[in-house]
């Protein structure tokens, strides 16, 4: 889309992405504290990034789940230095976002520095909640599918219903946060169906790249051996670079559609 060059999202993807990196080894920690408080054990959490492979890229899955495991490990006296960690970088990237998506609908900011600060850190903590949520599913539906097994003894070709639970949640929630992003980041009155495409757009993209990078992996995964820690880095920085790229295109393809409903202006 011309609007896409001509806003230059590219830059501002780079942006998100840089931040974005900074915030996920203190939001290991974090996730580490929640998944005790919880009594989630942390193979739970690491195979419900597994299940959610259609979401989140194979690499990367690997990169999260290889810190997680040794963070496990850690005390969970750096719960709080975590949360700092996470909501600074993190709560900077959503600001970012807001600008990038306030050119998409040609909208002027016109909130206070503190009220898009609140906003960030707001969407931070919802997503954090999604995945709270996520955790007890896991839970539920684990038990569930035990239940199942015990009382109407199940083929093993049988699917998992965990497993359905989980690739649907993954998909479903993914949605529901973009869509949440997308109506309350920018600076302008939206309703769900005005960022529904951009939604849509977004989840599409992501599955399709979570598809290459496990094609890419399985042909090419000599590359992990040889340059080791720093191609986790490298997968890191680019798929948070894709997140970011695909997030603002989405928000484009709303603003581009969102004005074109708009009344023209014939004075």
């Amino acid at each position: 889309m011309r609007s896409a060059y001509d806003h230059d999202i590219a830059d501002a993807a780079a942006a998100m992405a840089f931040d974005f990196v900074f915030a996920v080894f203190p939001g290991i920690l974090v996730l580490t504290a929640l998944l005790g408080v919880l009594d989630v054990p942390v193979e739970a959490f690491t195979s419900l990034l597994h299940d959610m492979g259609v979401v989140v890229p194979q690499p990367l899955i690997e990169v999260v789940d290889t810190n997680l495991q040794h963070a496990s490990q850690s005390s969970q006296s750096l719960f709080f230095i975590g949360i700092l960690g996470v909501l600074w970088p993190a709560s900077a990237s959503m600001s970012t976002t807001m600008a990038a998506l306030n050119r998409a609908y040609g909208t002027r900011e016109g909130r206070t520095i503190l009220l898009r600060r609140s906003l960030s850190v707001i969407l931070i903590i919802g997503f954090g909640i999604a995945l709270m949520v996520l955790f007890n599913l896991i839970v539920f539906s684990e038990q569930f599918d035990r239940w199942l097994a015990t009382h109407w003894a199940l083929s093993v070709e049988v699917p998992s219903l965990t497993s359905i639970l989980r690739h649907t949640a993954g998909i479903t929630g993914t949605l529901i946060v973009v869509a949440t992003v997308y109506r309350i980041a920018p600076d302008e009155p939206l309703r769900w169906l005005d960022v529904l495409p951009g939604s849509l757009l977004f989840l599409a993209l992501w599955t399709l790249i979570a598809g290459g990078f496990g094609f890419y992996v399985k042909f090419f995964g000599y590359y992990s051996v040889v340059y080791g820690v720093l191609w986790g880095v490298i997968v890191l920085l680019l798929s948070a670079y894709l997140v970011a790229f695909f997030l603002l295109l989405g928000g484009e393809l709303n603003g581009t559609l969102y004005q074109q409903r708009q009344p023209k202006n014939l004075a």
